[in-house]
């Protein structure tokens, strides 16, 4: 009787197999041999849209790494300071199992990236071509702040520049693609860019999930409502959403009408698509 209690408190106690990584993420990776992944974003917080995938690769075995390209506070308001950010990042990329060796920070001013995007596109190539992934994960092109925009936009070149292969995947954050009535959505790809999966995440994926949120306290105010949908998803069963990455063309407008960042409060308050696109058109594989 004692050996049973004492077997069935081991197993109790035994840590059980992750997940395995969706074919349509592995498949590249296992196909090179070389299962190494790089999460880069816009800001630190931005991530935690993906932290269960980005653990579940961590739990498989996967060498990943975690990139920002801002700095991400310091513009004054409630968006916090960029001390505080990073301590904060820091903390969010141990807990979803990415060591200190592995977190990249490009250093570039929040809401500053457009104004310096060929600088900062080079030092994510740079980047890119150090870390050697066989799948980066960006935010999707949407159209809510051009720091997020940046992030496929580095991807796309890096693929032109680089002379090895990898898999391009997105994730939403934030857009105003949604119907008039009520534009803006959160978390959710611009539908006419094509369907995505839904990353279930176990027990030990979406705790992670809540714990990553948790950390950024200085965003409160965009984890409660992502907390919320993510809830939400994760009790219908879907989990995080993330699609291969479209083939967009960056000097258009990703989707109809007025964008996030020139609504503001954002990066330039009616501004127009020009001063993305310029910007854009200043990198030598947009120019003729």
């Amino acid at each position: 009787m004692v050996s049973l209690l004492i077997l069935g408190a081991l197993c109790l106690n035994a840590k059980k197999a992750p997940p395995p990584v969706p074919d349509y993420l592995a498949a590249p990776a296992e196909a090179q041999g070389h299962k190494v992944a790089l999460g880069f974003f816009g800001h630190f917080d931005d991530d935690s849209t993906i932290s269960g995938t980005m653990n579940l690769l961590v739990r498989n075995g996967w060498e990943v790494h975690i990139a920002w390209i801002t700095t991400a506070g310091g513009v004054g308001g409630i968006y916090g300071e960029p001390e505080e950010r990073i301590a904060e990042a820091r903390l969010a990329a141990g807990v979803m199992g990415i060591p200190p060796e592995r977190q990249h920070y490009l250093g570039f001013p929040d809401r500053g990236v457009v104004d310096q995007l060929p600088e900062a596109i080079d030092q994510a190539v740079a980047l890119i071509a150090e870390v050697r992934p066989s799948l980066v994960i960006t935010c999707a092109y949407e159209g809510g702040h051009t720091d997020h925009d940046a992030t496929p936009l580095a991807a796309y070149v890096a693929g032109r520049r680089l002379d090895f292969p990898f898999a391009r995947f997105e994730v939403p954050t934030y857009n105003t693609s949604g119907p008039w009535i009520m534009p803006y959505r959160v978390n959710g790809f611009i539908k006419a860019w094509g369907p995505w999966e839904y990353l279930k995440l176990d027990r030990e994926g979406y705790h992670v999930r809540k714990k990553v949120r948790r950390t950024y306290q200085s965003q409160w105010f965009f984890m409660v409502p992502e907390g919320s949908i993510g809830l939400w998803r994760h009790l219908r069963g879907q989990g995080e959403p993330i699609r291969k990455t479209p083939d967009y063309d960056f000097t258009q407008p990703p989707h109809p009408g007025k964008l996030l960042w020139q609504r503001g409060p954002g990066v330039k308050t009616g501004a127009p698509f020009d001063y993305w696109r310029n910007a854009v058109l200043s990198i030598p594989e947009f120019q003729p």
